[in-house]
């Protein structure tokens, strides 16, 4: 076998490795829903035709490369404009369902952004009638104001896909890359749709908050200036207290700018996004400490409690130290493609308390159970995934087509 035959062996082995891995992330999130219409072996299939789907597209979608790209500024009109659409259409049938049988997330967000504008404590007393506790953070609050102004919080979805199409054919320098990598995972992942139809706020806030870590890297990766520089740390500390768990990437993100510029501008770096974060969430806090909802957000986890006492705790410690681990293990990688890597421990992070319910549930049952995933958890980290995985998506199907494609 000659070196370039060899080379090409190798290409396709990673092209499949890369190709199962994209296909895992994506389905994960969808597992609940699909076991509780169609049991453990409806996810087994579920997962098969996603990867089946994602296989597809790696060999056959370099050739989509020619005409999207000359037709993209079309194209994206007209996929914004179909997914304006499909809210529209969709959302008041879900919606309409009533308290309890339809998503709450969309109503929790515009009661607190109205309790906000009225002076009040966004973070409602218990038992109304419209949506349980607001588990978000008050970041999350402030980026939905514009879009409650607008009469409905489901439009930053619509909003922040938009976005990231464009931030995606940046990334990747692939029109049509770009396209795959939206659209594919919404058209193959209930949970990706309900959430959207439902008006939720997990797609936009994975999103927003994805892009705030690359803009804030960007920034101190490049001859940026330092007021550029300091706006994306306030941004990011903005994004990062959105939701508790996100707070847990601000190591990754310290780790990355101490090997781009060095230790102390990484400590200012990190100062500076933790002190944003902090001036937004410490003055609910220390208002009312026990009315402060997003603290009761572990209890989500607290399914492992009844297989293990503690197993919460313990979750919410492995995630931790995942944390710390994937913080140490991009400073070490001096010489790889530092976006890539930080996006994969960026969610490989996210993911490991959803991993870790999932396999207290599945021991607590004796067989596999994936009743956790069910609220769609899982969409925060996926927007991690499609920026560490996706890059390695499209295989050339021949060197001439290589050549002859644009990527």
């Amino acid at each position: 076998m000659n070196p370039s035959q060899n080379d090409e062996k190798h290409r396709t082995k990673a092209s499949w490795a890369g190709w199962l891995v994209l296909a895992l992330l994506i389905g994960f999130p969808s597992t609940g829903f699909v076991q509780k219409y169609a049991g453990i072996p409806g996810v087994a299939a579920y997962l098969a035709g996603v990867g089946v789907v994602v296989c597809v597209i790696g060999w056959f979608g370099p050739w989509l490369a020619r005409p999207v790209a000359k037709y993209f500024q079309i194209i994206a009109m007209a996929v914004i404009a179909a997914l304006f659409a499909a809210f529209i259409g969709l959302h008041p049938l879900e919606d309409g369902k009533g308290p309890g049988k339809s998503s709450d997330r969309d109503e929790a967000l515009e009661i607190a952004v109205t309790r906000m504008a009225e002076g009040q404590t966004p973070y409602y007393p218990p038992g109304n009638p419209d949506a349980g506790p607001l588990s978000v953070l008050p970041g999350s609050i402030l980026a939905a104001v514009p879009f409650v102004a607008l009469g409905k919080v489901g439009y930053q979805n619509v909003a922040w896909l938009a976005v990231l199409l464009f931030a995606l054919k940046k990334r990747f320098q692939s029109a049509a890359l770009a396209l795959c990598l939206l659209l594919v995972p919404l058209a193959i992942s209930p949970a990706a749709q309900y959430e959207f139809v439902s008006g939720g706020d997990l797609i936009a806030n994975g999103i927003f908050v994805a892009l705030s870590l690359l803009f804030a890297i960007e920034a101190w990766s490049s001859s940026s200036s330092n007021m550029r520089r300091w706006l994306a740390c306030v941004l990011l500390g903005i994004a990062l207290a959105s939701r508790p768990n996100f707070l847990l990437l601000a190591p990754l993100f310290v780790a990355s700018v101490w090997r781009a510029r060095g230790l102390r501008q990484a400590l200012l770096a990190g100062l500076v996004t933790g002190l944003t974060s902090a001036a937004l969430i410490l003055p609910f806090y220390c208002h009312d400490p026990a009315g402060f909802t997003p603290l009761k957000a572990k209890q989500k986890l607290a399914v492992a409690d009844a297989v293990l006492p503690g197993a919460s705790h313990v979750m919410i410690g492995l995630t931790l130290l995942a944390a710390v681990i994937a913080a140490g293990w991009l400073w070490r990688k001096r010489e790889s493609d530092s976006i890539t890597d930080f996006c994969r421990g960026c969610a490989l992070v996210t993911l490991t308390p959803m991993l870790g319910a999932v396999a207290m549930a599945s021991w607590a049952h004796g067989r596999l159970d994936f009743e956790f995933m069910r609220d769609r958890f899982g969409l925060m980290y996926v927007f991690f995934a499609l920026f560490g995985w996706g890059g390695g998506w499209f295989r050339h199907p021949s060197p001439q087509l290589s050549r002859e494609l644009p990527v």
